[in-house]
């Protein structure tokens, strides 16, 4: 609506976009920054064209000079006045050459950090409706937001300068060359356009296979963020193999995308040869100048060479322009977000306050569809009044529209029909800031942050004090695990909240709404994760939350909601029945259907008397917590000290390792190889050739000098010639390794990456967007490495051997002192980049942390979006950004001095130099001509190492990138992975898998907090085919049994888990786990076709398998009733589908495998009462014959197993039948009879 303009405006922008587009957010002090560092280069570049003057007069009277002996005296006097000024113009470079660098690096970083907040806050405020689009997927935002910025950074602090300094270059050798010749200069200017078209041309089509490539690892990293961050789904389900498959097929594409830059590049660097031709004309209108209009030879020659010289230099400029057009196109990706106006804006200011809120809601002919998917509706004529402190409840089928009312009160998106009010005025006249501050939100993806348990609770109210924390803890119940936690309110919990069970993060997020002290209360599915004791907890605090607000209840456990004021029943996204709990069973309708249903779930004998008991057992569930805290002796189980293998050292990476992945492509490498050596040779030869010419300007005889400038010129045209056919053939060549190289490591890594243990990726550093980040950058690191730096490194190596075998030849004595004193420069250049790279990955380190906090933040959008909490959010990431600004200091301190020293140095270098020729050619042991053959060659190869030391920062990088490559690629997993390149690794594969499952004495912490165990001495066998349930409070060791240590994601800490009699450790774990099939409470959908997701399950599943196990999983009906059926998107993370459904997807892929072992966890806990039965029966027809395990907190879901084990402090305290455990009135009967009373 609003955004279609908006849209039209940004794509005609894109064209004046330029650079400008980067310096938005420059203030003051950045602007004066950047006018001194442009200064400076501009300083910089003008310096070689000052010394062209004093050159033509030293070519003048050394050309002239030795004619006539007389002038001994004065010609030495020359050469020192010379050598002097050169000393000057050192020391005043250096001074400019400071300010070029100090000044960009310094605002570089800070105009960085400015946009990686703004585009964070930009995109925190779009609607909720803009993520469920598939245009922003969170790892786009990532990579926005890391690698992005990073280009934008690297582009102001080093290439802006840079090209500056190549222009004002271009600019003054222009203008010095009229200056000595006006004639030649006039001649000369139109060959400029020589050495601009091309390079434009090629930036343009770069610029397009850039983009392509662009979207191609877009996609490519979004399938790895969404295997990753659900990597056990992926290791249970055994899919790596299918996720490595969709990543190489396209990979596949970007490749040949890179081979066609590879050639774009080479015909663009060898089109800087027609700088040869260009010598050839200037040499031959030089000479006529020279015989007939008088000119004299040194200015001629200075004219050409300034000429010359300038256009290099716009040459050399006009690359650095793709780096601008990638950054500004960078820059454009990221201030679109940060211009895109929110639909619905939750920070604006505009908008009615009202004076008080009664909080009294009322749904009046709401129509509404999901802006993603116009076609299905999903709400029709809802209507709904809620009076003000009342409690709702709504129920019904899942996908019927119940959680979508409760996105419309927060306003998440707007009806496309009717209106919602709050006290008679239509919501979307009120101030939305306002209005999502009178609210409070529980839903049932906690959506819980990295950072600890205050700050997360914190979310609710920035400016809450901790009393009031740990009060709303209180009432949520969650204040005493928290203070079981090792620190307390301060733990950290891990990548959201992943060190938590779910009741734990439930109750965290309770205490979250609850600090908010809302009027109105929005509750969805609250409760459904919880176990009953927990429940009957949780659903305490939300009674109380509830007294004196509006409360609005999404619900599928109707037991949670019998107290409501009024329930309504959803159907088909319309209000069929309402009224209290009584009414409805009395009209005996769809509502009476439900609870009927739950009934026969839990009808438990109810004719023992609840009441008497009860007290009781509340009073000794309080006893045992607090007896099992004060006895801190409990936790420290003498435990045999477990001896993890000592981590390998790795050792430096080695180049000649890297190459050996590379072997395939030995053909190309030897040919670009011997392609780089050849260019090698031409710049030496060029310089000789440019040496000697100027002897001929000053032959007397006309027809001699024509002869040898005849000759020169069909030199310089052959140069020209070979300079673009070897670039071409060196460049394909290097490209062509360098993809097969980049798509072979990415390819490599992610294989290796899933076959690691599950406790590795708990480790911060491995979090899913850290490890997308390292498989994009390490392996483009890798890519340049190899395709740019070896080329360059073989050219160099060539070009100054030849150099310095030439320039010996020539005057010996001479070129000893010249390579005497390269390396100070060299040294200089060297150091500077090598200071920088260190710095610069730790910069890079540094801004790992901030971009994981963003990746978050953008995860659980729809928290912060509600909390408008995204002021709070943007203070943990401007804290994780102080490290960065540490680092970015020293580095722009280092870029000063280091390039104002190798600067300066270079020309005290050439003082020298001219000075001691001067002195040879005096004491007449060589010609002048030899002076200025062995200057041009030695000085052209200085630059030429000097260039191919500035790679070092790249070579740094690259290394580093190798070493953290190496490090993934050797690293054993603890336990062998499922997918290895071998597919035989080592274990057991028995005949026939029978299923029994027995642990013994099970002691079990996470790697991650080995002092907290979680099991302790825990035995539990299971006869094949038979099913148990394991039950018990939240966090007291059911789920880490289940499938982490069955599945084999961790391994035990002491004693042993046998499958089949046989210790799962010696098996063979893909066929092992091929015979598993784990439903879990959260389940995981990827983006891809409802069949793709299906078929995870068994790769290869025939189209009848698919179906029949959609069926029996009582997903076929809704499948089929969507638009697309088997074919429609799921959505990342399966946004577009509704909770049930996502669920019964995941039963089918557990359907599909044929298990002899079916895991669930915590399988309908998010379901409604209808699809839980239609669930329940599948999971019912599904467990015959099978090895079943249960986690439930709903009793009726395991009421028929076969048996069922109470787990309590990590250990199974009662075991046997649902009726004997009944009969025997321990504590599972406690745990029974509380869940009946909430029923």
């Amino acid at each position: 609506k609003m955004c279609s303009p908006k849209k039209g405006e940004t794509a005609a922008d894109k064209g004046r976009s330029s650079l400008t587009i980067l310096f938005r957010y420059a203030d003051g002090l950045d602007v004066l920054l950047m006018l001194l560092g442009t200064f400076g280069a501009i300083g910089d570049g003008m310096s070689t064209n000052c010394l062209l003057i004093y050159v033509s007069r030293l070519f003048n009277s050394l050309g002239f000079g030795k004619s006539s002996p007389e002038d001994h005296g004065n010609f030495m006097d020359e050469v020192v006045k010379c050598s002097l000024f050169y000393v000057y113009l050192g020391i005043a470079v250096t001074a400019v050459a400071f300010m070029e660098g100090y000044c960009w690096s310094k605002t570089s970083e800070r105009q960085v950090l400015k946009i990686r907040y703004k585009y964070l806050e930009a995109v925190l405020r779009q609607e909720v409706g803009f993520f469920d689009s598939q245009e922003a997927t969170t790892s786009e935002i990532i990579n926005s937001i890391s690698k992005d910025t990073s280009l934008i950074q690297e582009v102001l602090s080093e290439k802006v300068p840079i090209f500056f300094m190549n222009m004002s270059m271009f600019i003054t050798g222009l203008g010095f060359s009229a200056y000595f010749s006006w004639r030649l200069s006039l001649v000369a200017f139109p060959t400029v356009f020589l050495l601009i078209i091309p390079g434009l041309i090629y930036g343009k089509y770069l610029l397009y296979l850039s983009r392509k490539s662009f979207k191609e690892y877009g996609k490519a990293n979004s399938i790895v963020g969404q295997a990753l961050s659900s990597i056990r789904t992926v290791y249970s389900f055994t899919a790596e193999r299918s996720i490595i498959e969709k990543y190489s097929s396209i990979l596949d594409r970007a490749k040949h995308l890179g081979i066609k830059q590879g050639i774009a590049k080479g015909l663009a660097i060898g089109s800087t040869g027609l700088s040869f031709a260009i010598w050839a004309l200037l040499a031959w209108y030089g000479s006529r100048l020279v015989m007939y209009k008088g000119e004299s030879g040194g200015r001629i020659y200075a004219a050409g060479v300034s000429f010359v010289l300038g256009g290099l230099a716009l040459g050399a400029a006009l690359p650095e322009v793709k780096y601008f057009t990638e950054a500004s196109v960078a820059a454009s990706r990221i201030f679109d977000r940060i211009d895109r106006i929110p639909e619905i804006d939750g920070e604006g200011s505009k908008g009615l306050v009202l004076d008080k809120i009664r909080g009294e809601l009322e749904f009046d002919h709401v129509r509404f569809t999901y802006p993603s998917r116009p076609d299905a509706i999903v709400l029709k004529d809802f209507n709904l009044k809620i009076e003000a402190g009342k409690t709702v409840a709504l129920v019904g089928a899942s996908g019927s529209g119940k959680s979508t009312a409760i996105a419309l009160v927060q306003r998440f998106y707007d009806a496309n029909g009717g209106t919602v009010r709050i006290d008679g005025v239509d919501i979307r006249t009120l101030q939305l800031k306002w209005l999502r501050e009178q609210m409070g939100l529980v839903s049932q993806e906690h959506a819980l942050f990295g950072t600890s348990v205050k700050e997360n609770i914190l979310f609710g109210k920035l400016d809450a004090t901790m009393d009031e924390v740990i009060a709303a803890a209180m009432a949520a119940n969650a204040h005493n695990f928290i203070r079981q936690l090792p620190d307390g309110y301060e733990t950290k919990i891990g990548e959201r909240g992943a060190l938590l069970s779910g009741g734990q993060k439930q109750r965290i997020a309770i205490a979250r709404a609850i600090l908010r002290n809302p009027v109105i209360l929005l509750l969805d599915e609250a409760t459904s994760a919880l176990d009953s004791e927990s429940e009957t907890l949780v659903q305490n605090a939300l009674d109380q939350a509830c007294m004196g607000r509006t409360t609005l209840v999404v619900a599928h456990k109707l037991s949670t909601i019998r107290n409501a004021d009024v329930i309504a029943v959803v159907s088909g996204g319309s209000i069929v029945e309402i009224g209290t709990h009584n009414d409805l069973i009395d009209m005996n309708g769809h509502y009476a259907r439900l609870a009927k249903l739950q009934r026969q779930f839990s009808s438990v004998d109810q004719e023992q008397s609840v009441e008497s008991r009860l007290s009781s057992a509340a009073r000794s569930s309080t006893g045992r917590k607090s007896a099992a805290r004060s006895s801190p002796a409990s936790f420290a189980s003498p435990l045999p000290v477990h001896t993890t293998p000592e981590p390998l050292s790795y050792p430096p990476p080695s180049f000649s390792r890297l190459l050996s992945l590379n072997s395939p492509e030995w053909k190309q490498g030897v040919m670009g190889s011997l392609s780089a050596i050849a260019f090698g040779t031409i710049q030496p030869l060029y310089a000789l050739t440019i040496g000697s010419m100027i002897a001929a300007f000053f032959v007397p005889s006309h027809a001699e000098m024509q002869a040898r400038i005849e000759r020169y010129a069909l030199i310089f045209s052959s140069l020209c010639l070979a300079s673009i056919t070897l670039n071409v053939c060196q460049h394909y060549n290097f490209a062509y390794m360098g993809e097969s190289l980049t798509r072979r490591i990415r390819l490599k890594m992610l294989e290796k990456i899933l076959t690691f243990e599950a406790a590795w990726f708990d480790e911060e550093q491995n979090s899913s967007a850290a490890l997308c980040c390292r498989l994009s950058s390490e392996a483009s690191m890798v890519k340049s490495l190899v395709a740019d730096r070896v080329s360059l490194l073989i050219q160099t190596t060539s070009s100054v051997t030849t150099a310095m075998v030439i320039g010996l030849i020539v005057a010996w004595k001479l070129a000893l002192v010249m390579i005497a004193v390269q390396p100070l420069t060299i040294l200089c250049f060297y150091t500077r980049k090598v200071l920088l790279s260190t710095i610069t990955s730790n910069f890079v380190k540094a801004q790992n942390q901030s971009t994981q906090i963003a990746a978050e933040a953008v995860y659980n959008h729809r928290i912060v979006t509600s909390f408008g909490s995204i002021p709070k959010v943007l203070e943990i990431f401007d804290e994780a950004q102080d490290e960065p600004r540490k680092e970015a200091r020293k580095k722009s301190w280092l870029a000063g001095v280091g390039i104002g020293s190798a600067q300066g140095l270079t020309f005290m270098c050439w003082a020298l130099d001219f000075w001691y020729g001067g002195t040879l050619v005096n004491r007449g042991e060589i010609s002048a001509g030899d002076v200025f053959k062995t200057f041009f060659v030695l000085v052209s190869t200085g630059k030429v190492i000097a260039e191919a030391g500035s790679m070092t920062s790249d070579l740094a990088k690259g290394s580093a990138a190798l070493a953290s490559i190496f490090e993934i690629l050797d690293r054993q997993s603890q336990i062998l992975g499922s997918y290895t390149a071998g597919d035989d690794n080592g274990g057991m594969k028995l005949e026939k898998m029978t299923g029994s499952i027995e642990m013994k004495r099970v002691d079990f912490a996470y790697p991650g907090r080995p002092e907290t165990l979680v099991l302790r001495d825990f035995s539990l066998e299971v006869k094949a085919g038979t099913s148990i349930g394991l039950v018990g409070k939240s966090g007291w060791g059911k789920q880490p049994v289940i499938a982490p240590l069955i599945q084999r994601f961790y391994d035990v800490d002491r004693g042993s888990v046998k499958v089949g009699g046989v210790d799962i450790r010696l098996l063979d774990i893909q066929w092992y786990r091929k015979h598993m099939a784990l439903v879990s409470q959260e389940p995981v959908i990827y983006s891809g076709s409802i069949r793709d997701n299906i078929m995870l399950g068994k790769l290869g599943a025939t189209e009848n398998e698919v179906v029949e196990a959609a069926r029996a999983a009582n997903a076929h009906e809704f499948i089929c009733g969507l638009k697309n059926g088997y074919d429609t998107e799921c959505g990342e993370r399966g946004v577009q589908l509704s909770g049930g459904q996502k669920q019964r997807i995941a039963i089918a892929r557990a359907i599909v495998r044929d298990p002899t072992i079916l895991l669930l966890d915590e399988a309908t806990s998010a379901l409604d009462v209808q699809s839980e039965q239609a669930v329940q029966e599948a999971l019912d027809r599904i467990m015959v014959g099978r090895t079943t395990l249960v986690v439930a907190h709903r009793l009726n879901t395991i009421k028929n197993l076969d048996s069922i084990a109470f787990v309590m402090d990590g250990k199974v305290i009662e075991r046997g039948t649902y009726n004997q455990l009944k009969n025997r009135r321990g504590a599972f009967f406690n745990l029974a009879s509380l869940q009946l009373q909430g029923a």
